[in-house]
């Protein structure tokens, strides 16, 4: 049933609120932090009654559980399954462990984890409320996905190293970690030439979001795996590199030419 945004976030702060629920007091704090308390709580207790008026309207449900006042919380006689909780539950005991050490069921508990993500936690909402649950969830979706990559890398299967990297460089791009741990696992599928493509695109993102060069690291992993001699490879990295620098002054020294040029044009 679609509901309106407002009752939607409700129903989202409620479902991520322990069983027991929110003190009314805290709720109304955190979801109308704008307002004095007073008004926060009237407001509070509009919005419970029109989350529980549209649902009741359209499924004949109570939503909204009975408890005396001071606390507010989901139904327990509702039954239904958040999709952030049961996330966080398949992913936490596995990544406890290294990724040398997941079972087939590890595995096949990371890949239900990582599919059941949708975007941000409660995408349409930024209080203060939702935030650290968000970067928690992110956190743990961006590890889940390392810890694939790795993995299905580990066993050359070059197709699920493309599809989990690529998930996780769509959320963290500048990452470096993230493109040396494809960098490994296409190497250790016999791929270098995605090893060059993906050290390639770790440089040119860099280069146009940062204006950097990739780390060290990242470039003696790159020299290690391409050239075999890593002395002579990170030199040649180390060269291109340099150069890549003085062509970005080359570029900012002629914009400065072609100002002081059209200074001198428009003189007297």
């Amino acid at each position: 049933m679609a509901l309106s945004p407002g009752t939607a976030v409700l129903v989202a702060y409620l479902a991520l609120a322990p069983r027991e629920g929110r003190q009314r007091a805290v709720a109304a704090a955190q979801l109308f932090s704008d307002c004095p308390e007073d008004s926060a709580r009237r407001r509070l207790n509009t919005a419970v009654w029109r989350l529980q008026s549209e649902v009741r309207a359209s499924t004949g449900v109570e939503l909204v559980g009975r408890s005396g006042g001071r606390s507010v919380a989901l139904s327990p006689a509702v039954p239904m399954t958040v999709d952030a909780v049961r996330f966080e539950d398949l992913l936490a005991p596995v990544l406890r462990r290294s990724v040398v050490d997941l079972t087939d069921d590890d595995v096949r508990r990371l890949e239900d984890a990582v599919a059941l993500h949708r975007g941000r936690l409660v995408e349409v909402c930024d209080d203060e409320w939702v935030l650290g649950a968000r970067h928690r969830i992110e956190t743990l979706y961006l590890t889940g996905l390392d810890y694939l990559v790795q993995h299905h890398g580990s066993r050359g299967d070059v197709a699920a190293v493309d599809r989990y990297g690529t998930l996780a460089l769509a959320i963290e791009p500048l990452r470096e970690d993230i493109h040396r741990h494809l960098m490994g696992a296409y190497a250790a599928s016999g791929r270098h030439d995605l090893v060059e493509r993906q050290f390639e695109q770790c440089r040119l993102t860099l280069l146009a979001e940062l204006g950097a060069d990739p780390m060290p690291e990242t470039v003696a992993l790159y020299a290690r795996i391409t050239r075999g001699d890593a002395g002579q490879a990170a030199s040649v990295a180390a060269l291109v590199a340099e150069l890549e620098r003085a062509r970005r002054e080359v570029v900012r020294l002629a914009e400065i030419v072609d100002r002081a040029l059209d200074r001198l044009h428009r003189m007297p």
